[in-house]
């Protein structure tokens, strides 16, 4: 038995290092006996480094503070209709983010656009027409 796999080895061998010197490949073969076929030259290879969990910050505002501020003006948002959210206290970027992912989870993604107006400080969403 263990012939049949010595052939198939020496085969193996052979038609990679046919591939090799076409310049197709590198090739390096370990067998179990410890002996080695071909000139790949390998690296250790690194150890696994399980990833890190992330925690979350601090909150920048009192939990529902920016929703309780937000809902009034996108809740009653019919199709085909703009409202213009002013910032206030809270950064537009946050505030933008919030609005973005309360319109997608209830009106769907590609349902709206969003935009920060620079010159009244107000985050602008439009909901497209059905």
């Amino acid at each position: 038995m263990e012939q049949i796999f010595q052939k198939m080895l020496e085969k193996a061998v052979k038609d990679l290092n046919t591939l090799q010197s076409h310049k197709l490949l590198s090739f390096k073969v370990v067998t179990a006996e410890g002996g080695e076929y071909g000139d790949l030259v390998t690296k250790k290879a690194k150890k696994f480094k399980a990833k890190t969990s992330r925690t979350r910050g601090p909150a920048k505002y009192p939990a529902g503070e920016l929703r309780n501020y937000i809902m009034p003006f996108v809740e009653s948002l019919k199709p085909d209709q703009i409202v213009s959210i002013p910032t206030g206290t809270f950064l537009p970027e946050v505030v933008r983010g919030n609005v973005c992912a309360w319109c997608s989870k209830v009106w769907g993604k590609g349902t709206y656009s969003s935009t920060y107006n620079k010159t009244t400080k107000a985050i602008e969403i439009y909901r497209h027409a059905s």
